[in-house]
């Protein structure tokens, strides 16, 4: 008898809550060639964004650009792709830490709970043959707003890129750590790391996986609470 009341109380769950699906795509940006007058910048209105109902995030191209932080270019205009370039040089240290960043926080919508997150782009140096210069990246990753500090182990860390515009190379992290399940959002911080402001690193845009499982409503709970206690009453 309990074991059919379990089960009983276990399909409004998943009726009324609903249960948890595989990973799906959260959120993702892309962009194809824009073009300005002159032919250098950033047009915030070609950007595409797609995102899933219960997550939410940079609304448009405006939105997104106001994740940067101290970083000389973020272009669009040379490729279908963005051009990010700073001037923290080839390898990151601690007292450059703090800028020469582009950053995207994605979060629940009202409530729901982000689990089995991952992150994919395809990548490439804006320019320059990798044998004889040095041009990577760094990405971080943290849930709840925490800090990302100089110490934390990048999700993605890429000392010297080999791939181009017209030959990417793809670059995915999966986040499985405990600590970045059942979280209500998550940090990515990217940092391109060139010889000069002039050099950029670029990304085609950025897909974000997982799920987002909305959090129960009163009256989902006070139902199924409901429902236990009228078979209860019925197998007495």
């Amino acid at each position: 008898m309990q074991s059919h009341i379990a089960r009983w109380i276990f399909l409004c769950a998943a009726v009324l809550i609903g249960l948890p699906a595989g990973a799906a795509n959260l959120f993702s940006f892309s962009t194809p060639d824009a073009t300005l007058s002159p032919d250098d910048g950033y047009d915030p209105t070609v950007v595409a964004i797609t995102a899933d109902p219960n997550v939410s995030g940079p609304a448009n191209g405006t939105d997104l650009a106001n994740g940067k932080v101290g970083i000389s270019r973020f272009w669009n205009t040379e490729w279908a792709g963005f051009s990010v370039s700073s001037g923290n040089g080839t390898t990151l240290e601690s007292g450059e830490f703090g800028t020469g960043y582009f950053q995207l926080t994605l979060t629940g919508a009202s409530g729901a709970k982000l689990s089995n997150l991952g992150i994919s782009f395809n990548s490439a140096r804006g320019g320059g043959d990798p044998a004889t210069q040095v041009r990577g990246f760094k990405l971080y990753a943290a849930p709840n707003g925490q800090a990302i500090n100089f110490s934390d182990t990048p999700v993605i860390d890429v000392a010297n890129e080999t791939g181009t515009r017209t030959a990417t190379v793809p670059h995915s992290a999966t986040l499985s750590d405990p600590a970045l399940q059942d979280i209500d959002s998550i940090t990515f911080r990217y940092y391109p790391l060139t010889p000069a402001t002039g050099n950029t690193m670029d990304f085609d845009g950025w897909t974000i996986t997982g799920t987002a499982t909305p959090e129960p409503t009163s009256a989902a709970l006070l139902t199924i609470a409901l429902s236990a206690a009228t078979l209860k009453r019925r197998r007495r």
